[in-house]
Formats: structure tokens, sequence, C-alpha cells
């Protein structure tokens, strides 16, 4: 793409060749591994006979971020793994096949025209992965969805949580744009709460609401030391590397010896964006193991390739100061009271293992929570202990009439960009059943 040198482009005869290895397998696998359907032996298939339109047009019937999936999906751990033809060579390289197909249509210039509308008018809160897949999904149902989105430009983690060497900035907006041309309205800089609330939209002709704002709130790990001038978390890290690269504002602020607490995919990309930034040293402490840790395998490597240092089987106990300034990090190594259970409750110090690292700043990567401000905009909407949205798990339907919830702000965390997809798209059908009664 443009805006970055994506070594995962296929030329066009790379991807004829690639694709002819495909086995077109009968029960195809690597569909029963992608939580889309993602008809991957059917896209491939139009590849191999030089067909990418048609390849694209399979796959987003399925997947509207097709080119955002086959870059930031994790393919090794979902249809690349359960592909057949590892038995024999290497598998089949579906998420550059997919980027390809992708890449290629939005290069083209096509863009899909609107069909009818019946006028029922559906809001979406949050325009992330989850709501512009139900919005592009009701769209085609015929209904007239219209997303509210806080942040001045929508894609949700693709536009602000992901760095640009691993998501092009160009191919985001492209599917974005996509969307829009199915008659999705995107409405941005609209806080909800702040403009909207659900009692203001049903009552202004919204047959349906739904609610997928995600997780808002970077969660800490509540330990001594984290109001220090120096501490911050991946979502102000990201959201602000990532504005910045939109001219939305002044890049952060990083020092050379950076500590990062996490292991999962959000602190590695915090880990790349720290060292874009100016970090000159950076460790990483983190509960898992290697093979316990929740990233992905290929970021994981990319992460350790880059020099960064891994201390793992470690907790957290308090960030050390100097002059009110942050000096360094007091942790212990732990284990496991029970085995397979990676989860902060699960872990217990090992006495006598405490050390200390140095550094002058440390990035939070443990997850989200919902905002707080949410409950005010949900009246009669019912929440759990931890503040997400209480819904029917068949329908997604929440306990207001009208009214349905999925994504993060459901779950808690944790989905990947087409679990995101997939629920969007489930959501929509639920709304869609609703609306006609």
């Amino acid at each position: 793409m443009s805006d970055v040198a994506c070594e995962s482009c296929l030329t066009d005869a790379q991807a004829r060749l690639e694709a002819a290895r495909c086995l077109l397998c009968d029960d195809a696998p690597c569909v029963a591994a992608c939580p889309a359907q993602v008809p991957v032996k059917h896209f491939i298939r139009a590849i191999r006979f030089d067909s990418p339109r048609r390849a694209i047009n399979l796959i987003r019937e399925r997947n509207v971020f097709a080119g955002v999936c086959g870059l930031a999906c994790p393919v090794d751990e979902l249809c690349v793994k359960a592909c057949s033809a590892t038995e024999l060579s290497t598998p089949i390289a579906i998420g550059r096949l997919q980027h390809y197909a992708a890449k290629t249509e939005l290069e083209s210039g096509r863009m899909p025209q609107p069909g009818a509308a019946d006028g029922k008018k559906v809001a979406i809160i949050g325009a992330g992965p989850c709501g512009l897949a139900a919005a592009a999904e009701l769209a085609r149902l015929g209904h007239v969805p219209t997303v509210f989105e806080r942040s001045p430009r929508p894609g949700g983690i693709c536009t602000y949580g992901m760095p640009p060497h691993r998501l092009p900035r160009d191919l985001v907006a492209g599917e974005i744009e996509y969307i829009k041309n199915l008659g999705v309205r995107i409405e941005t800089a609209a806080p909800f709460g702040a403009r909207h609330t659900i009692d203001d939209l049903l009552a202004g002709g919204y047959g349906a609401v739904y609610i997928a704002v995600g997780l808002q709130q970077a969660a800490t790990p509540g330990i001594p030391g984290e109001n220090l001038e120096g501490v911050t978390t991946w979502k102000t890290l990201l959201d602000g590397a990532c504005a910045a690269a939109f001219g939305e504002g002044d890049e952060p602020l990083v020092t050379t010896r950076v500590l990062i607490i996490g292991g999962g995919s959000v602190a590695m990309d915090t880990a790349a964006a720290a060292r874009r930034l100016g970090a000159e040293d950076i460790d990483m402490v983190c509960l898992e193991a290697p093979h316990e840790m929740p990233a992905c395998r290929d970021e994981l490597d990319s992460t350790l390739q880059a020099g960064v240092r891994l201390h793992t089987r470690s907790m957290p106990l308090e960030i050390t100061e100097e002059n009110g300034k942050v000096s360094g990090l007091k942790a212990v190594r732990i284990d496991w009271k029970e085995p397979d259970k990676f989860v902060p409750d699960n872990a217990e110090a090992i006495a006598g293992t405490e050390y200390w690292l140095p550094g002058s700043m440390v990035i939070f990567a443990v997850g989200a929570g919902p905002a707080p401000e949410l409950a005010r905009a949900l009246p009669g909407v019912k929440l759990d202990r931890g503040g997400r949205v209480v819904v029917d798990p068949e329908t997604g339907a929440a306990s207001r009439e009208g009214v349905f919830a999925g994504g993060d702000i459901v779950s808690g965390g944790g989905a990947t960009i087409v679990q995101s997809v997939a629920e969007g798209r489930r959501a929509a059908a639920a709304i869609d059943a609703y609306l006609r009664g």
C-alpha cells in the first residue's frame, strides 16, 4: 500500500502461483476455522483463475474488512493452522491472498452501489469493526444504518489502535469507504452520552440501537506508583501515535528506557510504537511464559527481533520513583496455582525471587474496561458488575426493548478483528428479525 512498505503484498503472478497450491478440499477445514466463515477455497480458486474481483466479492459477503483481516488476523491460529496442505508441504498463505484480493479491488476504484432501503433506521454506537460490520450487513438487508463514533475518524482499533507498519492507513480508509458505499452513514466526533442517548435515539425514529462501543478505559494492575510522572497506558500511547499520524496532535513523548507490563498483542504493538517514538531500551514484564502468552507467535517473534527484553512468569509489585518520577519497577517471579489457567488471580508469587528493573517510563498494556460514563447514557439497560452490557446470548438483545449490544462491551475484550466482524453480522441478523417482527 502507498503509506507503508508492505512485505505481505503479493504480485499478480505470486498470487496465482500460491492459489494454485490450494487443494480445494471438499470439507475445507480452513472455512470451519474462520470465525466469519469466509469461503476460503472458493475465493482462492477465483484468484487461481485470474479473477480477483470475484474473489473479493466472495470474501466480502462474509467479511467487509477483508484486507484488514488479511494482514491483522491471527491466521496462524485460525485458517492457516487448519490448512490441509500442511500435510504435504507448507500451508497456503490464506491471509496474504485475502489481502491481495482486497488491495487489487481497492486500487481499481470500484465501489458498490447501495441497494433499496425500506426506511427502517438503526443507530449503531461505535465505528469499530463490530459496529461497522453490523452496519454493513444491515444496509445489505435493506435498512438505513447510521453509525455514531466519538473519535474524529471511524475504524476503532484499526484506525487508532494498530500501528501503520502492521495496518496501512489507506487500506483501512478504503475498506471504510466500501462500507459507506453500501449505504452506511457515519457521524464522527459524536460521543455517545454527550450528544446522543438511548432515549434520544429511540424517540428520534430509530427502530433499534446497537451498542458496539468497545472498551474505552485502559486497565491498570493497581500497584503502588501508578500515579507517578512517566506512567501511562497502551491506549494513551497508541491513540496518540495514530492521531499524530493523521495530524490530530503531537506525538506522545517516550523516554529512552521503557518498561511495558503485559504480554498480549496490544503489548507487542505498544513495544513497536515505543521503539518508533524513540525508546532505545525496552523491557516487557508479563505473567505468562512465552508459550502461554496471548500474543500471536509472529508478533512475539517480531518483538524479540526488535531487541525487546522479555521477563516472563513475572508479576509487577511496585513502580519505584526518584524525585516524583519513575525510576524502575519491582517485580517477582510467579507460578500458577492451577495449571493452564493464565489469569492474574491464579498467579502465586515465589518467595525470594523479587527483582528490580531500571526505567524512566512504565506503560500498562493489560487490557481495558468500559468507560465510567457509559452507564449514564444507557438508562434501562442492565449492566453487570464490571460495567458490561448484559444481553441474551442468542440474539444480543439487551434488557431494554429495541436495544442490542455486542463486541467487547459484552464479552469484556480479547476478540480478534475477524471475531468482531462475525459478531457484528450475527447482531445485524437479530436486529433485522426484530425490525421485521
